[in-house]
């Protein structure tokens, strides 16, 4: 491959792979590979969608308590308030065997903890993040086009960019102009909890437990069939990151019918059927952590 699937120019040199889900969000194995992202698309995604959605408070929350790594390794730090010395400063955290220790930058607040006139740190109680979002909104537009061609598979990667995403061909034009460009009304999503920060999974015939930082597929509600064999589907992109499930539809804006399944039923389809959800989470045993 050699053209970029997002504004169509030359993709032959770039440099980077493309991280559906940023690195500074625990993503290292979910990837395209060099060819199918410009460094100036791969470089605008960085700096206009996902260091302003990571900026955002909900998230600098999320990665500080959960210890989630920026792209440097480095941990990330939270502003905290003192009240007995009415003070401010970003603190970030650290586990270490059965403690949890803590990273304060203000030298005036740690001198004032072993002076034993500060013993209460206060953070602001972000459950989730704003909604709706614009920036949310064009993130989940760019994951899903990225994880159409993904969800291909490596050795369809050519076709898939030449026939379904190519410049004559592009069968999700507007996805892709709202990502990349902005262009378009504003793309509806869905956004709710559906399980704890922290949640504990357990696949059949295992036993060891395990965390999901995140997880995406793709649902498909309905689809036609015509006369000359192609069909007519409605997608949904879903997105999990941390317990809560985003979900944008890849065709159009309209998020309404999902929201309606979602009300209808407990529905979820990411629910794995080997897969165990064990009967407590992080968030019950550390308040730091969101239910």
């Amino acid at each position: 491959m050699g053209i970029c699937i997002f504004c169509h120019g030359d993709a032959s040199t770039s440099k980077s792979v493309e991280h559906i889900i940023p690195e500074s969000l625990g993503n290292k194995t979910i990837y395209l590979p060099k060819g199918y992202v410009c460094d100036d698309c791969n470089h605008y995604f960085a700096i206009k969608i996902e260091k302003e959605l990571l900026n955002q408070p909900y998230f600098i929350s999320l990665r500080c308590r959960n210890e989630i790594l920026s792209k440097k390794n480095k941990y990330v730090k939270q502003d905290m308030i003192f009240p007995e010395i009415q003070k401010k400063s970003k603190v970030s955290f650290q586990t270490h065997e059965n403690s949890l220790q803590l990273y304060i930058e203000d030298k005036d607040v740690i001198n004032s903890i072993i002076e034993g006139k500060c013993h209460k740190m206060i953070a602001e109680y972000l459950p989730e993040p704003q909604y709706p979002n614009h920036i949310m909104s064009r993130f989940l537009a760019k994951c899903a086009y990225e994880y159409f061609l993904f969800n291909i598979g490596k050795e369809k990667y050519e076709l898939c960019a030449k026939e379904l995403l190519g410049l004559n061909t592009d069968i999700l034009k507007e996805l892709r102009e709202y990502a990349r460009f902005g262009k378009g009304k504003f793309w509806q999503y869905s956004q709710r909890r559906v399980y704890s920060e922290g949640l504990f999974f357990i696949e059949e015939g295992e036993n060891y437990p395990y965390e999901v930082l995140h997880e995406m597929s793709f649902f498909v509600k309905d689809y036609v069939r015509l006369p000359d064999n192609n069909t007519i589907a409605e997608i949904y992109f879903v997105l999990i990151i941390s317990g809560i499930e985003y979900a944008i539809c890849i065709s159009d804006p309209d998020i309404s019918e999902y929201v309606t399944l979602t009300k209808e039923r407990k529905f979820l389809p990411l629910n794995v059927k080997d897969e165990k959800v064990l009967p407590f989470s992080k968030a019950d045993l550390n308040l730091l952590f969101i239910k």
